[in-house]
């Protein structure tokens, strides 16, 4: 039992560990875009262009701040579990 316990554990960590990594990602990527956005770096487009752009970026940023939402509510269902795990 106690083997298990410890197996379940470690998996537990695994799981965090690649979450906390995605979160990162997630995090860089959204940072990148919302520097992108801020300093106004369209590349000498058009202003129809440059409007497409900004649209499509900040739908980007919109769509990576659920991603870590999601991420979040994951980390959060995971602690719940590895703590209720913890009373067996």
């Amino acid at each position: 039992m106690e083997k298990d316990h410890k197996k379940i554990l470690s998996c537990f960590q695994t799981t965090f560990d690649e979450l906390f990594l995605l979160e990162s990602i997630i995090k860089l990527t959204k940072e990148s875009c919302l520097d992108r956005e801020v300093s106004s770096q369209y590349y000498n487009l058009p202003e129809e262009k440059k409007r497409h752009l900004s649209e499509e970026r900040n739908n980007y940023i919109n769509m990576l701040s659920i991603a870590l939402d999601r991420v979040k509510n994951l980390k959060d269902i995971n602690t719940i579990i590895e703590e209720e795990l913890g009373c067996l």
